[in-house]
């Protein structure tokens, strides 16, 4: 395998792994939602958005 494909893997794992987190912060945020704590769940989503927008 080829240093490029190899890098190119890499790369395509860490977004996934990240998608990934971002989805459970996501069903997170919701559970929060449904519980009634709305503020817990936009300091989350608010994160969340900050973390995003770095990358």
């Amino acid at each position: 395998m080829s240093s490029t494909t190899t890098y190119r893997d890499a790369i395509l794992q860490d977004r996934a792994d990240e998608n990934r987190q971002l989805r459970r912060e996501a069903a997170r945020a919701l559970q929060l939602i449904e519980r009634g704590d709305v503020e817990l769940a936009k300091s989350l989503l608010r994160r969340i958005s900050r973390s995003a927008a770095e990358q």
